[in-house]
């Protein structure tokens, strides 16, 4: 056994100085890529409070988040009686961890709407809710598990078209492991949020998980080797760029079968029980639709071929949709789509990052001025 060691010392050495190495050069470079949610029993995951670092998926930018789990400054519960205050809830577009914070859609909408005289005598503050791939149903929870807490004066609800219907509806859902809402014999939503009691959420917040994680948080060779595994489980999952294509065919076209309508039929209800919630608690509510990325690409010519090649005629139909659901229900429904298109082929810019991520700074800066000259247009509603 002594003979044996001694053989396989200069093997270990060699491995743990290759270790060494590669984490001292990850670190020279800047690679971090952190845990940045945390499991939780009631909306699947959340962002990780007071976690701060780089993100560098799609573009490198830092990111602090606040006490509370939002990619957001610090906000005091109680609200200033000169305060008009907006409750940002949505996805990764209103997350906004690719951009710098002032340069996200909803940081730059307090100085748009007191420019225009919004509501003259009051300081604007938006709070941001939103959260990487949250649905419409997640973002009702928020609403009432959390938002409503800060008492908003308007609930922003930001919808994707791509994908938010899908996430709401399980058997359309690739992702799994969050809440569901179905809709019972009387058409009333029923909660369901049995994922918190399955095996891949025991086993996230398991103490030898949760160990894990802060390892790992301390070491870019064991970050890059997860995000390796990440990659490869989605691979493995199906979630191929034709895996992909397919879903977002469905999601921009009129239901297709049963499961999307039934899909569109919980969505909706979701969204009106947002607005629901926000009128009984004495806010309005506003439902801005983010487009699908090629919708607004500035190549027209590229954007017809990626039209044909997905066989989708009109992009916008979900757009149209929930726009016409949230005005027949009282609530201001903005439509990005025909004027960041606009803006995208008279300059020729991209308004989403690489590989048609989500929004660079001229997206967020577009969306701000639509989302602030709709509101300013509407100042009595």
């Amino acid at each position: 056994m002594k003979r044996l060691r001694i053989r396989f010392l200069p093997t270990v050495a060699a491995v743990l100085a290759v270790l060494v190495a590669a984490e001292l050069v990850l670190r020279a470079i800047g690679y971090s890529s952190l845990q940045w949610y945390r499991a939780d029993r009631e909306l699947g995951w959340a962002l990780r409070p007071r976690l701060s670092g780089w993100f560098s998926e799609e573009r490198r930018s830092f990111v602090r988040v606040n006490s509370a789990g939002q990619h957001d400054r610090d906000h005091p519960v109680d609200k200033p009686e000169n305060v008009y205050r907006i409750a940002v809830l949505g996805d990764a577009y209103s997350e906004a961890m690719q951009v710098a914070l002032q340069d996200s859609y909803w940081a730059q909408l307090p100085e748009r709407l007191e420019s225009c005289g919004f509501r003259p005598g009051k300081r604007i503050e938006v709070l941001n809710f939103g959260v990487k791939d949250y649905g419409t149903t997640q973002a009702y929870l928020v609403l009432e598990k959390a938002a409503m807490r800060y008492r908003p004066d308007l609930v922003l609800l930001q919808f994707s078209n791509g994908n938010d219907v899908r996430d709401n509806f399980y058997a359309l859902d690739p992702i799994r492991g969050r809440p569901y809402f179905r809709l019972d014999a009387r058409g009333e939503l029923e909660l369901d949020g049995s994922f918190a009691s399955a095996q891949p959420y025991v086993s996230r917040v398991s103490h030898q998980r949760q160990l894990l994680t802060q390892i790992v948080d301390h070491s870019r060779v064991l970050q890059l080797a997860r995000r390796v595994a990440i990659h490869l489980r989605e691979m493995a999952r199906g979630q191929t760029s034709a895996a992909n294509e397919a879903r977002d065919r469905d999601a921009l076209t009129a239901p297709r079968d049963a499961r999307w309508e039934e899909a569109w039929r919980v969505t909706e209800a979701l969204i009106a029980k947002i607005g629901d919630v926000a009128s009984r608690n004495g806010a309005s509510t506003a439902l801005v639709v983010v487009p699908f990325p090629f919708a607004v690409d500035p190549d027209l010519a590229q954007r017809e071929r990626l039209r044909a090649e997905y066989g989708v005629a009109d992009l916008t139909y979900p757009d149209r949709r929930v726009v016409s659901f949230a005005r027949q229900h009282g609530m201001l429904g903005i439509m990005l789509a025909p004027r960041m298109q606009a803006l995208a082929a008279a300059t020729g810019s991209y308004l989403y990052g690489l590989n048609a991520g989500h929004w660079n700074e001229l997206g967020h800066r577009a969306a701000a001025e639509i989302i602030a000259r709709e509101l300013c247009a509407n100042p009595s509603w």
